[in-house]
């Protein structure tokens, strides 16, 4: 009797030593869908009625400001959070531009097919770093991934159709992230552009931009509840971002450019206001910069010679002069004076540029945490991080973004 005591005294000594030393078991895989709102300035959240994004931020974390990188504009931006590379290092440096390498155009009309090919794209989006280590991808209209970067696009992805409804884009979602386990994507990206275009159209100061809000917020309400029917619902994180803000324009306060520069000086330009980046011709450039020192409320630099803190970068996009407009000003031509009341590209800065930045799952810390405003680079780190995959090289830091997740399990 003794003896099959102390047997059942060892035997119970073996396999606490075994539980002690054996590794937790493999989490569920987890998965993560990341929406883009276009020009969702930070705090619009204050100014509008958005229960369902307050749920979010109720159960999840959300920053006090997302902040972009320079120039504060759309393509730029959606790259950089993409891929973790300031726009002077991944070369989407504006919308459209001209490549004095390749001699082609990127993203001008006629040229639409550009924006499909990868040789325009530098660095490494998330979702060739998770594709090529084995795991399956779907984007939705997210600046980038229509292109073969470094020969890879995601495994599902959408060509760009600016008209194609809000709801609809949902439901493409929805449908991804219903296919079977084998099938599924565990990384989706999608996009909507609005409030942008409304921003620019009345400004972000104007009353009429709260019911958009308002509109946009019931639409991730669809969206969040039909997630919340699936049956790996428990599964999936959340993040909410935008590119960059909008600041509201004065009528007043325009710069004609041309009424102090000589324009036959310039060859081409891309960008427009407040930012602007000009091909000069050659052995001229510092002419036109010597005339751009009398024009009021601008800056003005040499490519590679902008201010360090906006870490421009020197990339050959860039041409040989950017010109930028103080906050709330805008560089028009006296034949072309654009009537728009709000305005993105300033110095990333200024607070009005500032996005927003939600999050939600099992990876995140579900106190309502408030973190303070964070650059855009560490998404591409953040999102790394969540879905366990070994990073590139990027801008970011991934101490940056520690504090915003439940480490239990990393």
């Amino acid at each position: 009797m003794q003896r099959n005591a102390l047997l059942l005294i060892f035997s119970l000594l073996i396999a606490l030593v075994i539980i002690a030393f054996v590794p937790e078991s493999k989490p569920k895989d987890e998965y993560l869908v990341v929406l883009s709102m276009d020009g969702f300035r930070w705090d619009y959240l204050q100014r509008a009625h958005t229960p369902n994004l307050d749920e979010l931020f109720a159960k999840g974390v959300r920053a006090e400001r997302f902040i972009p990188s320079f120039p504060t504009t759309t393509f730029a931006n959606h790259y950089t959070m993409a891929t973790g590379l300031r726009p002077g290092k991944h070369g989407i440096v504006a919308n459209s531009f001209y490549d004095p390498v390749s001699g082609r155009y990127f993203n001008r009309p006629g040229h639409r097919k550009s924006v499909e090919d990868g040789s325009f794209y530098g660095g490494e989006p998330i979702w060739v770093t998770a594709e090529t280590q084995g795991m399956t991808t779907a984007t939705c209209f997210w600046v980038g991934s229509e292109a073969d970067v470094k020969g890879i696009r995601p495994s599902y992805w959408k060509r760009y159709q600016h008209n194609m409804p809000f709801i609809d884009r949902i439901d493409t979602v929805l449908y991804w992230l219903q296919l079977p386990e084998q099938k599924r994507p565990r990384l989706v990206m999608w996009y909507m552009d609005e409030p942008d275009s409304k921003g620019h159209f009345l400004g972000p100061l104007n009353d009429s931009i709260v019911p958009l809000i308002q509109h946009l917020d019931s639409l991730f309400g669809v969206f969040h509840s039909r997630l919340k029917a699936l049956p790996h619902y428990d599964q999936i994180n959340i993040i909410v971002v935008s590119d960059h803000g909008m600041a509201q324009l004065d009528p007043s306060k325009r710069v004609l450019l041309d009424h102090y520069v000589d324009t036959s000086l310039i060859v081409d330009f891309d960008g427009y206001s407040p930012v602007i980046n000009f091909r000069i011709k050659e052995g001229y450039a510092e002419t036109f910069c010597q005339q751009l020192a009398k024009v009021p409320h601008i800056r003005f630099w040499r490519r590679g010679q902008a201010p360090d803190r906006l870490e421009a970068g020197t990339h050959p996009r860039l041409h040989d002069v950017t010109v930028l407009a103080d906050d709330s000003y805008s560089i028009d031509w006296s034949y072309r004076i654009s009537r728009s009341r709000g305005a993105h590209g300033y110095d990333n800065a200024n607070p009005d540029m500032h996005g927003i930045f939600l999050a939600k799952g099992p990876s995140f810390r579900n106190d309502g945490y408030l973190k303070k405003p964070f650059h855009n680079i560490h998404l591409y780190g953040l999102m790394a991080e969540i879905l366990q995959l070994k990073p590139a090289q990027t801008d970011g830091s991934r101490d940056s973004i520690l504090d915003l997740l439940n480490i239990r399990d990393r």
